[in-house]
């Protein structure tokens, strides 16, 4: 099957990213590691040394009792309580001068893996926004909170590879607070009940405008959409369903009040009251909205490989090895056509003079990079 120029271009700027903000994050989160263990070293050294000092007091102590033993005069025992005195105050400032100082350079490796850590993060953030793995399904949720709108959108890839990201909402348009359909102009009568009137022999239908009603929560993906709306005066709800973006037909409507629950699409007696075409349109442009969001990340949440957490632990190492699993057939291929010519990509260009400055900097994991890269 031959390879769309879209998909050489994405192909290429996965590759720049990884040997970039990836690259970055795996020689930031192995620093953190090394601190972390030079932390540890610190902290036993710290500890031996005081126990040192501990033992020294006690030492000094055992010729002083002999001397007591020896001579049993008043004036010993005054010499013996005087040294034992000095000495123990010497070795209490020896220790706090110690515990100071032991202090001092371990808040030093502390402040450094903080900033490494911040760094390492901050890399796979940046690699991660751009979708650099190919997907197996992207899901959005929106959910009303005290605070306004709750969003964020989780990625399943290939690899087993699965990471979410929190969006911001607060310069959305629509989703910076209750968002209802009256926002976008819409007008929309929704059926949920049939009646009949004195004037009329057949029942009439009672509607609900749908704009009164406020999106309190809602999930998008490419093939679906659920979204949930709640009207505070009346406490009624409704829920709609629809298909993805090339879905036709009107969504699945339900509509819940009093505890009771009306499948509105379903009702042969109120369906066919229903403006299909300004349903269809109103939660379709409902869907390009919530998919907006997405342009929007705000942090990475979640980060997990075969279900097990690696933001936690910063195993971004593993998760170059997982990439290189998914993609190193792709990427081996990019880098053998560089041999003749630079690689485009969405930011210029990239070169094998790059990766291997690249590769450089990542210092042992450039091992396993450069098999993963088919470069020596």
């Amino acid at each position: 099957m031959a390879v769309s120029p879209a998909d050489d271009t994405k192909a290429a700027d996965s590759l720049e990213v990884l040997v970039t903000q990836l690259f970055d994050a795996v020689r930031y989160s192995e620093e953190v590691a090394a601190l972390e263990e030079q932390k540890k070293k610190l902290e036993k050294e710290s500890k031996e040394r005081l126990a040192r000092l501990d033992g020294f007091h006690r030492e000094i102590s055992v010729p002083l009792e002999r001397l007591k033993e020896r001579d049993d005069a008043d004036y010993v025992d005054r010499l013996s309580t005087q040294v034992k005195e000095f000495v123990g105050a010497a070795v209490e400032q020896a220790k706090s001068r110690a515990s100071e100082e032991d202090a001092k350079e371990l808040s030093e490796v502390a402040s450094r893996m903080t900033s490494e850590k911040t760094k390492a993060l901050k890399s796979l953030e940046s690699y991660l926004v751009s979708s650099p793995i190919p997907l197996m399904e992207r899901t959005l949720t929106v959910r009303l909170g005290d605070s306004g709108y709750e969003a964020e959108v989780h990625y399943s890839c290939k690899g087993n590879i699965s990471y979410r990201f929190t969006l911001a909402t607060q310069n959305s348009r629509f989703f910076h607070r209750g968002f209802r359909f009256s926002a976008q102009g819409k007008r929309i009568n929704l059926p949920v009940g049939l009646q009949r009137t004195w004037i009329r022999k057949e029942p009439t239908p009672h509607y609900e405008k749908l704009e009164r009603f406020s999106l309190t929560s809602a999930e998008v993906s490419e093939r679906h959409i659920i979204a949930e709306f709640f009207n505070e005066e009346t406490q009624a709800k409704v829920r709609m369903a629809g298909a993805g973006p090339d879905g036709e037909g009107i969504p699945s409507i339900e509509y819940s009040e009093n505890g009771k629950v009306t499948n509105v699409t379903n009702d042969t007696g109120l369906n066919k009251y229903i403006d299909s075409k300004a349903m269809a349109e109103a939660i379709r442009d409902l869907r390009s909205e919530l998919l907006s969001l997405e342009k929007n990340k705000a942090a990475l949440k979640e980060l997990t490989l075969d279900g097990e957490d690696v933001l936690e632990g910063l195993e971004f190492l593993r998760l170059l090895k997982a990439v290189f699993g998914v993609m190193g057939s792709t990427y081996k291929s990019l880098v053998q056509n560089m041999a003749a010519r630079p690689l485009k990509t969405r930011n210029g260009v990239l070169t094998l003079s790059l990766i291997r400055e690249r590769l450089a900097l990542l210092g042992p994991s450039s091992v396993i990079a450069r098999d993963g890269l088919a470069m020596r």
